[in-house]
């Protein structure tokens, strides 16, 4: 029997937006705040990357691009890149709404096109990281960031916290919906890949359901400081969350900021 197709090919289209995520029409997270922990998050990035204005930015796995917009109208030069077709779409329409401008493409992040060299900094945001399998494809992606990246070019990346994760992790969870909808989620954590295989299911109110799977890689601090460092990337430093606090157990976040040798 033919395998389907990866879980990262799938998901993010229109049903996983309107039905499960926090931002979405039935997100559980209200438009406005969701814009002001968007921008607080971009006051962090602007601050932790230090660039000149007009500086080359790649926003990879950009999503429906909550930051490629606002770092262009910071007056950065931004690319932003993802699978989704949906994302861009959502993407060009907040650029357009914006008056921004953004080169948006369609493509898979181990395969960062037109890159040599090209930027002074790489995103990755919102635990877009981790989503291979094969661990030699998730090393491939930071292969592909350093060279994108000029000599002396900047990444940050920001992962779920592991060592936060294992403490609070739970197999089973729910989340009421403003919509009366109920989002189940069921979890497994994989000892042996440091792998999270996730299910969500949306029961609307009048009974319907909508199911959705996806997994990813867990990272600890100095696992993940060891692909950096093979990637030809110097890390620099780490924090435990956009408010610039240290990196701790308690942490919800990884975001570690680093250079190209």
């Amino acid at each position: 029997m033919a395998r389907g197709k990866p879980w990262y090919e799938t998901l993010f289209r229109r049903d996983y937006y309107d039905y499960f995520s926090v931002s979405g029409p039935r997100g559980i997270i209200p438009p406005d705040q969701y814009a002001k922990i968007t921008d607080a998050q971009v006051d962090f990035v602007a601050r932790a990357l230090e660039l000149p204005d007009g500086a080359r930015v790649l926003d990879l796995c950009c999503g429906h691009g909550r930051h490629a917009v606002r770092l262009a109208q910071r007056g950065y030069r931004v690319t932003a890149l993802d699978l989704s077709a949906y994302h861009l779409r959502l993407g060009k329409s907040a650029a357009r709404e914006a008056g921004v401008t953004v080169d948006w493409i369609r493509g898979d992040m181990r395969e960062i096109p037109r890159a040599a060299g090209r930027f002074d900094a790489v995103i990755n945001m919102f635990t877009a990281f981790g989503y291979f399998d094969a661990e030699e494809e998730n090393q491939r992606v930071l292969d592909g960031v350093a060279r994108s990246l000029r000599k002396g070019g900047r990444f940050l990346i920001d992962l779920l916290n592991h060592d936060y994760l294992m403490r609070v992790f739970r197999e089973r969870d729910w989340q009421a919906r403003p919509d009366g909808s109920i989002t189940l989620e069921r979890r497994r954590y994989d000892v042996s890949t440091g792998r999270i295989a996730n299910e969500w299911t949306s029961v609307a109110a009048d009974g319907k359901r909508r199911r959705h799977r996806f997994s990813h890689r867990v990272y600890t601090y100095l696992e993940l400081v060891e692909m950096l460092s093979k990637a030809g990337l110097r890390p620099v430093r780490p924090w435990g969350n956009f408010d610039g606090s240290e990196l701790t157990m308690e942490s919800p976040r990884l975001i570690v900021l680093a250079e190209r040798a």
